[in-house]
């Protein structure tokens, strides 16, 4: 099991911010300013099975990878909250790059906390420049061997893999003496792994570059694997707080994730709504007298229903992302452990907040007009994209979710 080393707790290299003093302010202004080129652009990221070069360079240049690293490595260090708010506003103008992009920019908090000094300086190089998707399910093998660690086999689903600097994927660990296997966490440069080309065929997202990543007798250094579980990270496993003085920087990974995941959704639902609250005062309804949408009680109801679902579903994301903090706040000053019944209940009301996200999609779906579903419009590109998330993980484990709070809230209580 990985424990912190004492000696690798301070900051080895200072990099300098690209343009220091930038606010979540900001960036939500430069996220919404490129709504209307990434919406232009929606068909030919799906074609493309990920975000252009150019706008790639673009998301370099405004600082968007940088959101959530330490500022020390030339980072932004805004709030999980405040980086959460700014994938709302990508995810509105195409929901595939607003995936790629968070699930590729977000997992530097990782980086930041499990991995000591010596890597991260490694790793972040001259110019702080780091892209890396995750995947939770240890699909590939790590034996250890003369050097480092030897790795195996293919991660499927890397979303935000494309324009990686790493990875940062789940492993197995395979004991050479004669222990049981169990996971991991292995970071990889991208020297040594292939992107394959599988990405495209499923119904949405397909510009969210969640290509598979190919490793065939990969050696890695030893600091570049962790003999740790993903799922069961304690604050005496990170180094965060010790290097960059910032509490974020040691909770556990799961709500996060979680929350990314519903980010993204809602932002898309947001898309969705715009394309639905523009049909209101120029599309007739179907009986008569003939009126438009905006004078029609029905669709003023439904309009109504829609708002308020999606605002609710948004509060509950800005509710998760505050606990969260006050939760790694309250781990930092005391030393206690975030539980596992902390950690479920707000898993628990991330996922529900996309059950709200769902009920919003439906109706719409539903109301807005099988026009609105032809072939290239973004209406019926918001619906498949949606389609996805609602047959993510992030949704599907819901009712099992609940159960697992139940289980260890239940047995916190009576310890």
């Amino acid at each position: 099991m990985t424990v912190i080393d004492s000696t690798k707790t301070s900051v080895r290299k200072q990099i300098p911010t690209p343009e220091p003093g930038l606010t979540v302010d900001d960036f939500l202004e430069r996220a919404r300013g490129l709504r209307d080129r990434l919406r232009e652009e929606q068909a030919d990221t799906e074609r493309r099975t990920r975000c252009s070069q150019e706008m790639h360079e673009e998301f370099i240049r405004l600082g968007f990878y940088r959101m959530l690293q330490p500022a020390a490595l030339g980072g932004y260090e805004l709030s999980i909250q405040d980086f959460l708010r700014v994938i709302v506003e990508v995810g509105r103008g195409c929901p595939s790059t607003a995936w790629c992009l968070c699930l590729g920019s977000a997992h530097v908090v990782n980086l930041a906390g499990l991995f000591d000094a010596d890597v991260q300086a490694e790793v972040m190089g001259a110019d702080g420049h780091f892209i890396a998707p995750s995947r939770v399910v240890p699909s590939v093998t790590a034996t250890p061997v003369d050097g480092g660690w030897e790795l195996n086999g293919l991660w499927d689903y890397c979303s935000g893999v494309p324009y990686s600097t790493h990875v940062f994927n789940a492993v197995m660990i395979m004991p050479t003496d004669g222990g049981r296997p169990h996971p991991g966490l292995a970071l990889v440069p991208r020297d040594k792994y292939e992107i394959v080309d599988d990405w495209g065929t499923l119904i949405g997202l397909k510009g969210s570059g969640s290509n598979s990543v190919m490793v065939d007798h990969c050696v890695v250094d030893h600091g570049y694997v962790l003999d740790i579980d993903i799922n069961a990270i304690r604050p005496d496993q990170t180094y965060g707080l010790e290097l960059y003085g910032n509490p974020m920087y040691i909770g556990p990974i799961q709500p996060f994730f979680f929350a990314e995941l519903l980010a993204v959704a809602l932002g898309m639902t947001k898309a969705m709504f715009d394309e639905f609250a523009a049909t209101m005062p120029v599309k007739k309804t179907m009986w008569p007298p003939m009126a438009v949408r905006a004078e029609d009680s029905f669709y003023r109801q439904w309009y109504g229903e829609a708002t308020t679902l999606i605002d609710q579903a948004e509060a509950c994301l800005l509710s998760v992302t505050a606990a969260y903090a006050q939760l790694c706040d309250e781990s930092a000053a005391t030393g206690r452990p975030i539980t596992i019944a902390e950690n479920q209940r707000l898993v628990s009301l991330a996922i529900q907040a996309g059950k709200v996200l769902t009920e919003a999609m439906d109706l719409m779906a539903r109301v807005t007009g099988s026009s609105a579903m032809k072939d290239g419009t973004r209406t019926q590109r918001y619906w498949r994209d949606f389609t996805m998330y609602r047959s993510h993980v992030a949704q599907t484990i819901r009712e099992a979710t609940a159960s697992g709070y139940a289980v260890a809230a239940l047995a916190e209580a009576n310890a």
